[in-house]
């Protein structure tokens, strides 16, 4: 039996016009023993007209899918509803015009909605798939009595998995309904897949950046924001400063402690390295026992006073914690003018060597 559009000329066969209350009544359920009586059964028209999409690697129903009709109709709706029944669908809704099939698509998230495209009121099939799509990306295929280009083409514009010209044959709406289900598969699978790729290509740039150890910025990390930083410090004309910060001792306490007890004098002195800058500076852990850290400061007078933080997190951290080593740190910086030329690499030359200079000072200090 085939499905036509009122006045398409097809309608003689069709039973009377349904009343609005009719078409608005609860929908019966359509796996009950009525539509098990039908004369062709679901499973012989699975065997007749499928084998050739069986042979292209579609895959027959594997569970009832739930499909909302769309529909202003009463006929042709019920024609098809029915016929949605007799191929083992189910019906969870039946909407008159786009506002209520939006809705009703909300509400019942279907498997597959079909989409009358001539609905009356301010928006048609097509103004109502779009908004679908863009709220729940339900699979649409649409039917319609159009044949013009225009019409197919706005169709087209919405991203449909189907398109079905009444009338049509049950085969045919059979062959529409499983080639756009498993189409939505394959494209929610594929969208799946690149999402779980563009996290795992953050996660790894991430830990590019990171060192393991610490959770600080590492050597590559630190230059990455650095050279932007330095950047931006000419163009606004503020000051900043490169510290270089060693940990003092690390060799000893792993020949004496092992290196389990080094890696965590290494924690411990990124945490108290933490504790002196602030959030919005920079630090990394280049390597070894070696720490860096670009802040802005209000010029050499700013170097100091972040020294004096660092000195006094050590004692603290010093007297809350008990280790078997002695943590403490040297520490050197260079302050970058907005007027210098220097590159990031000079700066942290010259943090380094006024870092030594601090180290020969401690190391004088606990000799005598």
């Amino acid at each position: 039996m085939r499905y036509a559009p009122i006045g398409s000329g097809h309608e003689g066969n069709l039973p009377k016009a349904m009343t609005q209350a009719e078409r608005r009544s609860p929908l019966p359920d359509l796996t009950s023993s009525a539509v098990a009586d039908e004369k062709r059964e679901p499973a012989e028209i699975d065997r007749t007209a499928f084998n050739g999409l069986r042979a292209r690697g579609t895959k027959p129903v594997q569970k009832q899918l739930s499909i909302l009709l769309v529909e202003d109709e009463g006929i042709t709706g019920q024609d098809v509803k029915e016929c949605l029944g007799r191929l083992g669908y189910r019906v969870v809704g039946w909407a008159l015009d786009g506002a209520e099939a939006i809705r009703l698509a909300e509400e019942r998230r279907p498997d597959l909605i079909l989409m009358d495209v001539g609905l009356p009121g301010e928006m048609d099939g097509i103004q109502a798939a779009r908004v679908i799509q863009q709220r729940a990306h339900l699979p649409i295929v649409f039917l319609t009595g159009h044949r013009d280009t225009d019409t197919l083409q706005r169709a087209v514009n919405t991203g449909p998995m189907g398109y079905l010209v009444k009338p049509f044959e049950e085969v045919e709406l059979r062959c529409a309904i499983e080639v756009a289900i498993h189409k939505h598969h394959a494209e929610v699978a594929l969208r799946e897949r690149e999402e779980a790729l563009r996290k795992n290509a953050e996660i790894l740039h991430s830990l590019s950046l990171i060192d393991e150890l610490t959770a600080l910025k590492n050597r590559r990390g630190f230059f990455a924001l650095a050279h932007q930083e330095l950047k931006a410090a000419r163009r606004a004309n503020y000051c900043i400063a490169f510290f270089f910060i060693d940990l003092n001792g690390l060799k000893q306490i792993n020949d004496r402690f092992g290196h389990s007890m080094g890696d965590q004098a290494l924690r411990d002195a990124s945490k108290v390295i933490g504790e002196t800058f602030r959030e919005s500076d920079i630090i990394a852990r280049l390597g070894g026992d070696e720490f860096v850290a670009l802040a802005r400061v209000t010029g050499e007078e700013g170097v100091p006073c972040i020294r004096a933080r660092l000195d006094e997190h050590l004692r603290a951290f010093r007297a809350q914690h008990s280790r078997p080593y002695d943590l403490d740190m040297s520490m050197g910086a260079a302050v970058a003018e907005p007027h210098t030329e220097e590159d990031v690499e000079t700066l942290l030359v010259r943090a380094d060597t006024a870092m030594y200079r601090d180290k020969r000072k401690h190391a004088q200090a606990n000799q005598g």
